[in-house]
């Protein structure tokens, strides 16, 4: 979360704000999402599937992830705001640690959200159909198959890398401004936003790199083939790639994924300014609160 970029702004407008830039990333990004889920997948599977070109089909899925993206973004918000009213004090202050619980709050509700968005992504990329059907389509195929819990396939993981990106992202960061204090500025003096933003890209790369195993495992578990193989035992299924297909497969995805982060860190504080001037309409309604400043523009380990 970059500390460095602040908006005022209603609850309504932030989230709208979050929900616009980060569609727009997800649009110029997709492709390196592609080549990353593709990669991660069976051999014998992408093989079926193909090496696509530029075509349409490296944007499989975008629709879908699109769609979780905004309903994580409104629930993160939302939740976040509903645990900070809940846990304030009488004065409306909320100490660090409260903080930090209402945030963990938001961040499990925000992933379990996702996790049917990113099945249903994961299927329509993994499909060796010529036109893969719909989002809400394929939620309706993956139930008929599976039952509702099959929208939940693959949610440990998921959960688990979130988690521990954000452990190691956060450490990284803190652990690189300690760094700073003296080699760049002097002790204690705030960051100019291109110093902020470097290190917290490479907080993003160090969460990255120690989550690749977690997501290819995640991959795998909401393919029907991977599940099947592993039984729905994520352990086994670790176990599997390692012996089977080497530890190397294990970081596969590595390199779009770490692409996608660093365009994602020059563009993202673009899109969000310029999204949060688009919805001013929002706070200059009659009677419109303004009372929810402080929110950041997001640069999250992808």
């Amino acid at each position: 979360m970059s500390s460095h970029t602040s908006q005022d702004g209603s609850l309504l407008r932030l989230m709208a704000a979050g929900i616009l830039a980060g569609t727009a990333e997800i649009g110029l990004t997709y492709p390196l999402e592609y080549h990353k889920v593709r990669s991660q997948l069976p051999a014998a599977l992408m093989d079926k599937i193909g090496r696509p070109a530029l075509t349409l089909k490296l944007f499989r899925g975008c629709g879908t992830m699109m769609l979780g993206n905004g309903t994580k973004t409104a629930v993160r918000f939302v939740t976040y705001d509903f645990m900070s009213r809940q846990i304030a004090d009488e004065n409306g202050h909320i100490s660090a640690p409260k903080s930090l619980a209402a945030g963990l709050m938001a961040g499990f509700m925000e992933s379990t959200v996702l996790v049917p968005f990113e099945v249903a992504k994961i299927r329509q990329i993994s499909s060796l159909a010529k036109s893969p059907p719909g989002t809400f389509a394929t939620f309706r195929r993956i139930v008929q198959l599976h039952g509702p819990l099959g929208l939940l396939y693959g949610f440990f993981p998921t959960l688990l890398r979130q988690g521990a990106a954000s452990a190691v992202r956060f450490t990284a960061y803190n652990s690189l401004r300690q760094m700073a204090d003296g080699l760049i500025v002097p002790p204690g003096d705030r960051l100019s936003p291109a110093w902020a933003t470097s290190l917290e890209l490479l907080a993003s790369y160090a969460a990255i790199i120690s989550t690749m195993p977690i997501d290819v495992v995640k991959t795998r578990m909401q393919t029907f083939s991977g599940r099947e193989a592993a039984r729905g035992n994520n352990l086994l299924c670790t176990y599997q790639i390692f012996m089977d297909e080497g530890p190397a497969k294990l970081f596969s995805g590595m390199v779009p994924r770490l692409l996608r982060v660093t365009i994602s860190s020059m563009v993202m504080y673009s899109f969000y300014e310029v999204a949060f001037k688009m919805v001013s309409f929002i706070d200059d309604r009659p009677g419109a609160s303004n009372s929810h400043g402080d929110a950041s523009t997001p640069l999250a380990a992808k």
